[in-house]
């Protein structure tokens, strides 16, 4: 069941329908299922049922998917937002061949996909490589996670083509329809066991001499390019992190009442106001992200997940003891926060975070113009 929403979307235009209430009600309330089990392929293929799993929506909309899905259960929209990299990597290739036989199918959430490229962030040593062979590419090295890799028929893999420093990145995709299509050579390993996200089904995978026909390359980037595209995403907060915020002050809200307790009620108005104010000015500034500098970017980014683990906390702490069970939403919610503040991790956001000031109070000087 879906509790309440006191801070609501953050534009009454994104609002969802009664058919995709009904569908978040089903994800809330299978959570706990999901993190023990895993998500099941069938909420993605629910999710493409409504319309959700394709090409992003207009930024409201997509916004809000983002919001609704990390506040019902943050795994599924981990999954949910895996699929749009190879969709994305695809709509840009020359490869004739693989966008006539996946594109259609990507797009409209007839498959799903999964992508794996966290590891280009890393400094040292490139891992896993690419290196030219007689037929295509040969993969050496090791990929340290692959979410949704059991939830998805295809797979874009993204790595360096050598280890020199300027060498290009190379993304091809893997055909996981049936184990027969995987290239000799990869070995997925059993599932991670994680402190949140559990049911995400994500993978390490060893590449050992893995050859890669050339026919299933999506493209070659620069390096260069590839790191001014990826620091430009990143930059940005992360949707999500008001999905939880929205889940953590409907939570303690909800204890609130029940308690009649004054004091929480008061401190849960004022997270929703400071909520409030931080996801308008993060949404302004991802809209026009030039008008801003990055350390201002860093900013808001770091302070919506510092605001996701306050929010989160504060909910756990209301229920005091209870909240140590297994399976409870606080809980969990408190563990997909702090998931939150490691994924799509850059310095500036870690240094941050690591800091750990109060970096709202630093907010005004940098977005008076929002």
């Amino acid at each position: 069941m879906l509790g309440p929403d006191p801070l609501g979307p953050h534009t009454p235009d994104a609002a969802v329908s009664a058919d995709e209430e009904a569908m978040l009600a089903r994800i809330t309330a299978a959570a706990a299922d999901h993190e023990r089990l895993g998500v099941p392929r069938s909420v993605m293929d629910q999710l493409s049922g409504i319309g959700w799993l394709g090409p992003v929506a207009a930024a409201p909309q997509q916004r809000e998917r983002a919001e609704r899905l990390a506040m019902a259960d943050a795994a599924v929209w981990f999954c949910w937002s895996q699929h749009q990299s190879p969709l994305r990597l695809l709509q840009a290739s020359t490869n004739q061949t693989l966008r006539q036989r996946w594109l259609t199918r990507l797009a409209s959430g007839s498959a799903v996909g999964a992508t794996a490229f966290a590891h280009l962030r890393r400094p040292g040593p490139a891992t896993p490589v690419a290196s030219p062979c007689s037929d295509g590419w040969e993969l050496q090295g090791h990929l340290d996670w692959i979410t949704g890799w059991d939830l998805a028929d295809v797979v874009a893999v993204q790595v360096r083509a050598g280890q020199a420093p300027h060498a290009p990145v190379l993304a091809l995709l893997l055909d996981k329809q049936a184990p027969i299509s995987l290239p000799r050579g990869l070995t997925p390993e059993p599932p991670l066991e994680l402190l949140a996200m559990g049911g995400t089904w994500s993978r390490p995978v060893n590449l050992n001499h893995c050859r890669i026909p050339a026919d299933w390359v999506i493209g070659i980037t620069p390096i260069a390019a590839w790191t001014q595209a990826d620091q430009a995403r990143t930059r940005l907060a992360n949707p999500a992190a008001f999905g939880l915020i929205r889940a953590g002050l409907g939570d303690l809200q909800q204890q609130a009442q029940h308690r009649r307790a004054d004091g929480w009620i008061t401190a849960a108005q004022t997270l929703m106001e400071d909520a409030t104010e931080l996801r308008r000015r993060c949404y302004v500034a991802a809209d026009d992200p030039d008008n801003l500098s990055d350390k201002a970017h860093h900013d808001l980014r770091a302070s919506a997940l510092e605001m996701a683990e306050r929010c989160c906390r504060a909910a756990l702490v209301s229920h005091a003891g209870g909240a140590l069970r297994d399976g409870h939403p606080s809980g969990r919610r408190l563990r997909e926060a702090l998931f939150l503040q490691v994924q799509a991790l850059i310095t500036p956001v870690q240094d941050r975070l690591i800091a750990g000031r109060d970096y709202s109070a630093h907010l005004k000087p940098h977005c008076e113009q929002l």
